[in-house]
């Protein structure tokens, strides 16, 4: 898996590329980089879901941890692009509560904007 970030404004845009899957084989990699950013006071990150049509418990595991690390660090955490099938586990694990969803990358730097 790849993760390609970009900044937009203040705000640092995740992307998981080369894969369509956030599971068991590749979690870690994400957690990891989303920790890292997000241990950075006052950051604002995007996770761009755009080409991801999978995730496991590895995968909720990893968005958790980034929450986690988020409201540690007084930082803020967003997704955007989920697919409905992604987004049907979501709301069944009620993660949508939890989480700022928004449509697209755009979508959450200017909701980052309006705080």
């Amino acid at each position: 898996m790849n993760i390609e970030t970009k900044h937009v404004d203040s705000v640092t845009i995740m992307k998981l590329c080369e894969t369509n899957r956030l599971y068991a084989l590749n979690a870690g990699i994400a957690k990891d980089k989303m920790n890292e950013v997000l241990t950075q006071p006052q950051t604002r990150l995007v996770v761009d879901f755009e080409d991801i049509n999978f995730i496991d418990s590895s995968g909720f595991g990893a968005l958790i941890s980034a929450l986690k690390t988020s409201k540690e660090h007084q930082s803020k955490i967003k997704l955007c692009n989920i697919n409905k099938d992604v987004m049907e586990l979501i709301e069944l694990m009620q993660l949508d509560s939890i989480f700022e969803i928004l449509q697209d990358p755009t979508a959450c730097v200017n909701s980052f904007s309006a705080e």
